[in-house]
């Protein structure tokens, strides 16, 4: 009789939503407001993307309502597209990709 092993591969989700981004609004990060980037960063990756992955994420994320998991793939995406926005935004980003 043998026995067979399964491995299973964990796959990191973070939760994020793209309608209530804190981004802060001044360099030493005492003021900060609460900012809808669903859509603009949609089209920032539907513009600049390239292949089908950034196709699928575009729209995952234009079509999310609310907290959205996303997997480790997605969550480089969403990392190396906003490096391409400004520095508060990046912030944001790599503040809820930590959490």
């Amino acid at each position: 009789m043998h026995q067979q092993v399964m491995i299973i591969i964990g796959i990191n989700m973070k939760k994020i939503n793209f309608e209530r981004i804190e981004v802060f609004v001044d360099i030493d990060k005492t003021r900060c407001s609460i900012e809808n980037y669903k859509k603009d960063f949609a089209n920032i990756i539907y513009q600049l993307g390239r292949g089908i992955e950034a196709h699928a994420l575009a729209f995952k994320i234009f079509n999310s309502n609310g907290e959205i998991e996303y997997n480790d793939e997605e969550c480089n995406m969403i990392r190396e597209y906003a490096s391409l926005c400004s520095p508060a935004f990046i912030d944001a980003i790599n503040k809820l990709l930590l959490e």
